[in-house]
């Protein structure tokens, strides 16, 4: 087994400064003695490969260098059916993308003397995962992993509106700009949400928020309530907001104030499923990725990944 570190590197993350630092930032590693190969991701899913890769070569210990986008890859490519590779994989997050969320809730600095830190001290989290089922836009069944937060609705469309810019604004205020685009043309939808076996809602709603972590959409704190090693997921409900009402609430939900809004509901779960009631679609998004649509499923696997921090 290799006992060094597989830093798998985006160099085109956080608008091409990713690939820009790398140089600076492998000899700061090497000049603190920390050893690793590395490998830089050329297009999408790239990531998947090269951490199954990484983990066939006997590799242990593999280090997403990007956004919240490269590390949801990574870890699809250190499971199979659910299930870790290995027993005794590590992750380390080098979060150096625009929106930087997951590791808000986990703790973890973003600066490089804070990777050094975890890498000596080797502290270990073992937090859970999401599998959930959805429909990829060539129309078939696909399923995949996420570490963070899943949602369809406005944030969804937001989220794709911003992945097609530059993003040189970085995370807080391109998403703050691209609701504000989208409010004009976003129509909330009519869904069904079945939590734990029971229909709990069969109307129109705005958006519908599966958390894993707290923050998404660059410091947003969606979820309050959520907890990275409880078991269960966090569903945000925002109800059928009028586009006044999103604009007006928007500041509560950057400070995680939100939940005490009548519109806004926030419930534990294990097993979701979100259905689409009318014509049309409605979008999916995990880890800041658009993927595809509703239909959706839901669940927490059973192996936890042990991350790094």
């Amino acid at each position: 087994m290799t006992q060094g570190i597989m830093a798998i590197v985006n160099p085109v993350s956080a608008n091409g400064k990713t690939g820009k630092n790398w140089p600076r930032y492998a000899k700061y590693f090497q000049d603190e003695g920390i050893e690793m190969e590395v490998s830089f991701t050329e297009y999408p899913g790239h990531a998947t490969e090269l951490a199954r890769k990484a983990v066939a070569e006997g590799y242990r210990k593999i280090m997403s260098v990007g956004g919240d986008g490269t590390t949801n890859e990574v870890v699809n490519g250190l499971y199979k059916d659910g299930k870790l590779l290995a027993e005794d994989i590590k992750l380390i997050i080098f979060s150096q993308g625009t929106g930087c969320d997951f590791i808000r809730t986990f703790g973890i600095g973003k600066n490089i003397e804070d990777i050094v830190n975890i890498i000596r001290e080797e502290k270990i989290k073992k937090v859970d995962i999401c599998q959930v089922s959805y429909r990829n836009y060539a129309g078939d069944i696909e399923s995949r992993l996420f570490l963070n937060v899943a949602d369809t609705g406005i944030g969804a469309v937001t989220a794709k509106l911003v992945n097609e810019s530059s993003k040189i604004y970085g995370g807080f205020l391109s998403y703050l700009i691209g609701v504000f685009r989208v409010l004009f043309t976003y129509n909330n939808k009519a869904m069904r949400i079945t939590i734990d076996g029971r229909e709990e809602y069969n109307q129109y709603l705005n958006s519908v928020i599966i958390a894993n972590g707290k923050y998404f959409g660059g410091g947003v704190m969606i979820a309050p309530e959520a907890e990275l090693e409880n078991g269960e997921l966090n569903i945000i409900i925002l109800k059928n907001f009028s586009k006044p009402g999103i604009v007006f609430n928007l500041a509560k939900a950057y400070k995680g104030t939100h939940l005490s809004h009548p519109l806004v509901d926030s419930i534990k779960g294990k097993e979701i499923s979100i259905e689409l009631l009318e014509d049309g679609s409605a979008e999916l998004e995990l880890d800041g990725e658009l993927v595809g649509e509703l239909p959706a499923s839901f669940r927490i696997v059973k192996d936890k990944l042990p991350v790094m921090g």
